[in-house]
């Protein structure tokens, strides 16, 4: 039996896991029954971890494989499949991504091959503010009128890295602005608009929101118009749920049947305004519906 214990995170999904020191170790029986639950219930806090990077990557090994991202020149020096997300400023220089994800979106969908799974590590957390948004693709998809599923059942859609509602890079809500080399690698890929989870089968939306600019077969205004009215449709409150991090949280989230939004946050002036997380995003096959 595993040692550690677990709980509903909040009233619509999650889980909260107690008792676990990644530290020290972790059995093999253990590991695989955390998988289990972690893709039966999509989001997964683990609390009070404190891990050095390489045992963190070493964690986030055991739910795919580790995929640097695209903004390397914010990559972690030592481990670079690790992102830093981050508040914090040098030389008037942000030492991860600071604004770049307050947009509802789906990690890495701009890829080839998408993320399957998003981990985070909380290392410093503010007194206030820097909440992560996640919505349910999977209530999303079950709440949709039986004439809507029909219409995008089989539908393929294209994406392409940026935020689609805003490609301004003054603003906030823009994606992480890209160096020149880094824009070189940008091109676009294709994604079903619905997905059948690998693992459990369930269907969920994906990419309605963000990363995805048309729809094979539509034209781009149609594909456009059907798109917004999705994203609008998957983030309804009914449908979303808040985490608030605490310091030594490490936060699981699947890609396949969760969006997710940052919280604006200001730059940091003090101690109890910083915020530092590491991330790694992984690869794994997926499904189509």
């Amino acid at each position: 039996m595993p040692r550690y214990r677990v709980r509903p995170l909040g009233d619509r999904f999650g889980v909260e896991v107690t008792g676990l020191d990644l530290s020290a170790g972790i059995r093999p029986d253990e590991m695989a029954a955390l998988r289990r639950q972690f893709h039966d219930s999509q989001l997964m806090v683990i609390r009070g971890q404190n891990i050095e990077p390489r045992r963190f990557l070493w964690f986030a090994r055991h739910f795919g494989r580790p995929q640097p991202h695209i903004a390397a020149h914010l990559r972690h020096k030592e481990v670079p499949e690790i992102l830093p997300l981050s508040n914090i400023f040098v030389d008037d220089k942000p030492i991860g991504i600071f604004d770049g994800a307050a947009f509802w979106h789906q990690d890495m969908a701009y890829e080839d091959v998408a993320s399957n799974a998003t981990i985070v590590h909380a290392i410093e957390t503010p007194d206030r503010g820097g909440d992560t948004l996640f919505a349910d693709m999977w209530a999303a998809y079950d709440a949709l009128e039986p004439g809507m599923r029909e219409r995008i059942s089989g539908l393929v859609a294209r994406h392409r890295y940026g935020n689609r509602a805003d490609e301004d890079y003054r603003t906030r809500a823009k994606a992480m602005e890209l160096t020149a080399e880094e824009q070189r690698r940008v091109h676009d890929v294709y994604h079903p608009l619905v997905l059948a989870h690998p693992v459990t089968g369930r269907r969920a939306l994906y990419g309605v929101a963000s990363t995805s600019r048309g729809i094979r077969g539509l034209e781009d205004a149609e594909a456009r118009a059907l798109l917004d009215a999705l994203g609008r449709h998957a983030s309804q409150d009914r449908f979303v749920q808040a985490h608030r991090y605490q310091v030594g949280d490490i936060v699981l989230w699947d890609n396949f049947s969760l969006m997710h939004k940052a919280t604006p946050i200001d730059r940091a002036n003090g101690p109890e305004t910083r915020r530092y997380l590491h991330r790694i995003s992984t690869k794994d096959l997926l499904t189509a519906a």
